[in-house]
């Protein structure tokens, strides 16, 4: 133990288990958030989804079209990255990622409580995706282009839902998992 009493744990322990959390709390999260978006669709709300997606096939297609890949693709019986259940999978992907991101580095510079941290996480990846994805693939700042003030707040709401569930689950199982930030820290100075 250290002088604040914290039990020393090695770094690949603190690390498995912030990436064990992160995992937990992103596949939570990104559950719920697909079921949200789901309901917009079920009620005819149209809102800015699979923009990153769109945006790696305008940029990886134009390559792969010179190669005539999509004739091998279809040989092979490869699904479309057009097809629902293509993109659901890339969304849960994403959303993965973007948790262990957050477990593993975004987490440790924000300041403030969960719901401040999933907060501000929440902003900075909305205003890339509106100022950035979207209009990259012709959709305008926020996707205006394509969607009504309805759909662009709903999507900003579902977004947001997502990264405050995330940091405040990944803050429960992280303080439930018994690896505190400084006891990781202490176990960084020590090697």
């Amino acid at each position: 133990m250290n002088a604040n009493g914290i039990s020393k744990i090695n770094l690949t322990e603190g690390l498995a288990a912030r990436t064990l959390c992160a995992i937990a709390a992103g596949a939570i999260s990104i559950t719920v958030n697909t079921l949200v978006l789901m309901f917009a669709d079920a009620i005819g709300l149209v809102t800015a989804r699979g923009g990153l997606l769109t945006l790696l096939l305008q940029i990886i297609g134009m390559p792969l079209s010179a190669l005539n890949t999509s004739a091998f693709w279809h040989q092979l019986g490869i699904p479309s990255p057009g097809l629902y259940s293509i993109q659901l999978i890339f969304h849960f992907v994403v959303g993965i990622g973007m948790s262990v991101a957050y477990g593993l580095v975004v987490e440790r510079f924000l300041k403030g409580s969960d719901l401040v941290k999933g907060l501000v996480y929440a902003a900075a990846l909305w205003l890339a995706n509106a100022v950035i994805i979207l209009p990259l693939i012709g959709q305008g700042f926020a996707g205006h282009s394509v969607l009504t003030i309805t759909g662009i707040v709903y999507f900003a709401l579902a977004h947001t839902l997502f990264f405050v569930l995330l940091a405040t689950l990944y803050g429960v199982f992280l303080r439930k998992s018994g690896v505190e930030a400084a006891a990781i820290s202490s176990s960084v100075r020590g090697i």
